[in-house]
């Protein structure tokens, strides 16, 4: 794909340039504090991303997955971090759509409000007094910095079929813990968080196991789990993206000196860098478009109310695991010609580098998640 393709899809939702500089350019300040800069997070409020996912009828947008997919891909082809904490925050306001209606127009009607919080179930809710109380300890609640809601899932300790539900605490009720100490995406404060004996009404539970009771549109009747695994990869794809495109940057400047020392040839015209482009270009792009191909027709059964095919799911999620293993490739096979510039934390080729290599990790990504 040529570099006037990688910027049509970095282009494709017509985000301001403005808007884009300042996303880049506080990118680095933003990695150093462990959190979204304020200027960053009014782009989102602005734009009310946060709120893409919330059903129309409590003023959300209500977005398309395959619109919001693409969205996500194309934000974090601006920067990485900043892409994940808009996507698993708008992700998790797509749980008003899930919840009492009555409560969740309380919740989510500021522009503001973010929910950060964990799909495990790592803790305890016991009914009480109309509502629940919780305890527990769960990890990797990315925007925790600048949520106003902690989202968690929790075992019913009452019921015999031991069952679990999912919750909404309010953060003031909730302690953070410093944990997110990594080298990589470290601007979306993915840190721990401890519940201890607190109380919340039964309107703050919810149930993702199954289509929405309250909204019967296609985004609350589509398949959680394939929902959380093509948001997974569109933050990897669209690092890919962009450590390509820095890459191919760098080979149209940098010149590399000839044995014989008395002339130079630009990296980009090197037959090595040459052939590494070649072989791992066509898979990527290949794998990344196979894969939105599907999303758009399981999104299509969705909304025509068409039960989706167990081969057509299973043939997602292999989709899924293909194009994540083709962005690897990408990435690894252009890191040796980033030379020195990759090894400094401060250059932003490093930075989308270490970016990759943790929203890579993601256990939705991994290799063996399907075996």
């Amino acid at each position: 794909m040529t570099d006037s393709n990688i910027q049509n899809i970095v282009n494709a939702f017509k985000i301001p340039e403005a808007e884009k500089e300042i996303i880049q350019k506080e990118a680095s300040t933003a990695e150093k504090s462990g959190r979204l800069t304020s200027n960053q997070l009014s782009i989102v409020y602005k734009n009310r991303w946060f709120h893409l996912l919330v059903p129309k009828q409590l003023e959300g947008e209500e977005m398309a997955l395959p619109q919001f997919a693409r969205l996500m891909e194309s934000l974090a082809a601006i920067d990485g971090s900043f892409a994940w904490n808009v996507n698993l925050g708008a992700g998790a306001n797509m749980f008003a759509g899930f919840m009492d209606q009555n409560t969740a127009s309380d919740i989510f009607a500021g522009e503001q409000t973010c929910v950060a919080g964990s799909g495990a179930i790592s803790g305890t809710a016991k009914r009480q007094n109309g509502g629940f109380v919780i305890n527990g300890h769960w990890k990797y609640a990315s925007g925790s910095a600048h949520a106003n809601y902690f989202s968690l899932n929790a075992e019913l300790i009452d019921s015999k079929a031991n069952d679990f539900a999912s919750f909404l605490v309010p953060a003031m009720d909730v302690e953070v813990l410093d944990t997110w100490n990594v080298f990589g995406m470290k601007a979306t404060s993915s840190c721990d968080f401890k519940v201890n004996n607190v109380w919340i009404p039964d309107g703050y539970s919810f149930d993702l196991q199954k289509p929405s009771p309250t909204v019967s549109s296609a985004l609350y009747r589509f398949p959680f789990m394939l929902l959380a695994e093509i948001n997974m990869l569109v933050i990897a794809n669209g690092l890919a993206i962009h450590f390509h495109e820095l890459i191919l940057d760098l080979a149209k400047e940098k010149r590399l000196v000839r044995k014989n020392k008395k002339e130079s040839i630009k990296l980009f015209e090197h037959s090595t860098f040459k052939d590494a482009l070649r072989e791992v270009e066509p898979s990527f792009w290949e794998k990344r478009n196979a894969t939105f191909n599907i999303l758009d027709r399981i999104w299509k059964d969705v909304e025509s109310e068409n039960t989706i095919s167990e081969l057509l799911s299973s043939e997602f999620s292999k989709s899924i695991a293909e194009s994540a293993k083709a962005s690897r490739q990408l990435v690894d096979a252009l890191y040796p010609f980033a030379g020195m510039k990759v090894i400094f934390e401060d250059n932003e080729i490093s930075r989308v580098y270490r970016d990759f290599k943790v929203a890579s990790q993601h256990a939705l990504l991994s290799p063996t998640v399907r075996n």
